[in-house]
């Protein structure tokens, strides 16, 4: 009885250690992880990564700039390297000439212009900032003051120069300036009201976000036929990424908020729309898709998966995505099964350029890129199948692994249409960078 109970004690006690082991295991990676997010790279390259597909074009087209960067008179020399300024630029010429005594050769007779050298420099003007003065007539009739016509008021005003809000100074070429600086520039209404007060205009942050806020309602219509036009493409690339907020709720305290970003319409002409919500709820990806139907690819978070469940549209994957759990996970484990398995993605995006890379036929496309990938995934996958049992599935390591296999259906979507690419990076790429 002793014998029995000492066995499950240390039964217990083996897997109570081995139970532990795993817990510093997994916290060791998420320190190692949060380290090197905090001061490694941002670049996500490693260090056994192949050469680029396209390293040989990459090489030819460096060879020919640099051909064209030689300019032949009786032998090759390099031409300067700073590029001319624009033809378009509008030019102010400066004429410099010599005196009229300077003009006199020392034998005494006049000299004559042979020429001139000329060299181009850049300049510019700061903002240009004035006051709008509208002056509105006002009539009168001095004769009867109005007592003949009981339809209209006794003084009459000039119409025209209405204000985009009334009793406000905000005007079409401010509220653009303001907008670019903010929205394309990152500039916030904070330090727009420092550059504004340089140039003698006060022009408060208060007053910059009210127009914002009462504008963007103006402009509702204009959004509405953007995503109209996003809708209309075969494909939809969507993410959302957190954005810190100030006094989020009515609570008063600073949150976190989301920016949801779509992109979609056509080849020729895509579109992006950036929208705001409190959260990260399933709800807001609904409300723009609608009734979508087409192709929607994000990365693996399941309120997407959720909604496709009963929706007319089909969720893609994202390879990027799943490039990215190895990635992170490599970087804490240094295994030699991450470093396979990120070659093979890198692989993956070889034969895609492959695939891709001759102007034929969208349906002569989508063949080869079915004869060049699909055997190469099938394999993948077999390895991806067999080399999961081999690893832990607590820690980095098992949930890249469990991620890329748990999404691999929506992974190999990507066949379905011509425009489909392995990633929604185009999307991830269009900018949600410094939005305060």
């Amino acid at each position: 009885m002793a014998k029995a109970i000492a066995v499950s004690e240390n039964e217990r006690l083996r897997a109570e250690n081995e139970r532990l082991h795993a817990r510093i295991a997994f916290l060791q990676e998420q320190l190692a992880l949060a380290f090197f997010k905090r001061y490694g790279r941002s670049a996500e390259s490693f260090k056994d990564q192949p050469d680029l597909p396209f390293a040989d074009e990459l090489e030819a087209i460096i060879n020919q700039q640099d051909k064209a960067e030689l300019e032949t008179i009786t032998y090759e020399r390099k031409k300067p390297g700073r590029k001319s300024l624009a033809e378009e630029l509008p030019r102010e010429h400066l004429y410099h000439d010599l005196s009229e005594a300077e003009k006199t050769c020392a034998c005494g007779q006049p000299m004559t212009k042979i020429g001139e050298d000329v060299s181009e420099r850049l300049n510019v003007v700061p903002a240009k900032v004035w006051v709008e003065a509208h002056h509105h007539a006002k009539y009168a009739c001095p004769h009867c003051q109005g007592i003949n016509d009981s339809e209209a008021s006794a003084v009459k005003r000039a119409a025209g120069g209405e204000p985009l809000i009334p009793g406000s100074i905000v005007t079409p070429g401010l509220a653009a300036f303001i907008w670019t600086n903010k929205f394309c520039d990152h500039l916030p209404f904070y330090r727009q009201e420092i550059c504004f007060d340089r140039i003698g205009a006060t022009v408060s942050r208060q007053d910059m976000s009210n127009w914002t806020i009462r504008l963007a309602a103006d402009l509702e219509p204009l959004i509405q036929r953007l995503e109209q036009h996003i809708r209309a493409g075969p494909v939809i690339q969507m993410d959302e990424t957190p954005v810190k907020v100030l006094k989020l709720d009515r609570t008063g305290k600073d949150g976190t908020g989301y920016m949801w970003l779509a992109r979609g319409g056509t080849e020729q002409q895509p579109a992006v729309r950036y929208r705001f919500a409190p959260g990260r709820g399933a709800v807001h990806a609904a409300t723009f898709l609608g009734d979508y139907s087409g192709f929607v690819q994000t990365d693996g978070y399941q309120a997407y998966d959720s909604l496709a469940a009963a929706a007319r549209w089909v969720h893609v994957g994202c390879w990027a995505h799943a490039r990215r759990k190895f990635y992170e996970a490599e970087k804490v484990a240094h295994s030699a099964l991450l470093t396979e398995a990120l070659s093979r993605i890198k692989k993956l995006y070889a034969l895609e350029y492959e695939a891709r890379k001759l102007p034929d036929e969208p349906g002569v496309i989508q063949g080869r890129r079915r004869a060049l990938l699909q055997p190469f995934l099938v394999d993948f996958k077999q390895w991806l199948d067999a080399t999961m049992t081999r690893v832990l599935p607590a820690g980095k390591t098992g949930e890249a692994f469990a991620y890329t296999i748990g999404q691999w259906d929506k992974l190999l979507r990507f066949f379905d249409h011509y425009t489909l690419t392995p990633d929604n990076n185009r999307a991830l790429c269009s900018g949600i960078r410094n939005p305060q």
